[in-house]
């Protein structure tokens, strides 16, 4: 009787213990979205973009979900990612802003929203000013336009193009500072550890 009753609490302990060292259980989601992470890593980004979307769609309103949408998102303005898309990057954005307003990266969420509405501003804006420019030296002359008609026309012309190429500089130095907002933006995230 003393040795069954030994026997039966160490048995008891053996099954305690077993039971509490049991490894982390990793549900089918979040094994995608390690997957998807791995390939971020390596520089795989199209598969990663996939392999996010998957992970987003198997359980919307998981944690998994919401880190993979984020990741959507981020993967489009990466800085070493050929395939960056800036339009794509605003519609996850925004999506991740509609679905996780009270996340803890909301206010960097917001930020890029802001600097990619900016972005695609300053693009608008140059394509409309090339757009003019070239319209400009595409019209054709008058025929025999009296000299000082051709001087200020001359004049005009020189006039709109020099203000083109300083608009275009303009949209140089400001592009070149949203890319440095941009990559300080990342190395940040990167060193929060996100």
């Amino acid at each position: 009787m003393y040795w069954i009753k030994h026997w039966g609490i160490a048995l008891e302990i053996l099954i305690v213990s077993l039971c509490c060292c049991s490894p982390k259980m990793v549900t089918f989601e979040q094994q995608i979205l390690n997957e998807a992470d791995s390939l971020f890593r390596e520089g795989n980004y199209e598969y990663a973009k996939v392999k996010y979307a998957k992970a987003r769609e198997i359980k919307p309103k998981s944690d998994v979900a919401k880190t993979s949408q984020y990741y959507l998102a981020f993967i489009n303005v990466y800085y070493d990612n050929p395939f960056a898309n800036w339009e794509a990057a605003l519609r996850e954005f925004r999506t991740f802003a509609a679905l996780y307003p009270d996340d803890s990266r909301i206010g960097e969420v917001n930020s890029w929203i802001r600097l990619l509405v900016v972005m695609q501003t300053f693009k608008k804006e140059y394509q409309g000013t090339t757009n003019k420019l070239e319209e400009l030296s595409k019209k054709e002359p008058d025929p025999c336009p009296p000299p000082v008609q051709r001087k200020t026309n001359v004049d005009i012309i020189t006039e709109s193009l020099r203000n083109c190429l300083e608009a275009k500089d303009s949209l140089s130095r400001k592009a070149k500072e949203f890319e440095s907002v941009i990559l300080d933006l990342e190395k940040n995230c990167l060193k929060a550890g996100k």
